[in-house]
């Protein structure tokens, strides 16, 4: 069987930016959450959508060792056609 691979990536970088006089941890990491509840799972959907919007393709989870709750790991695979 003869295999080829590609890799396409994607880094979305988290970022808050306090004032002066923010002391720390204060906010418990908020807006994160708020990220992770209310964006990462629309994010995760429409990337899914859009990876399955080509038969040809099939999109399954791809898990190699990262972190699952920062990463999302995704195999796409062309199936030829018959």
């Amino acid at each position: 069987m003869h295999r080829e691979e590609r890799s396409f990536s994607i880094e979305l970088a988290l970022v808050a930016e306090f004032d002066e006089a923010y002391e720390g941890d204060e906010d418990g990491f908020a807006w994160a959450e708020r990220f992770d509840a209310l964006l990462k799972p629309r994010l995760v959907a429409a990337i899914t959508e859009a990876l399955n919007a080509d038969p040809r393709f099939q999109v399954r989870a791809a898990p190699r060792g990262k972190d699952p709750e920062r990463t999302l790991e995704l195999e796409l695979r062309f199936v030829k056609a018959r």
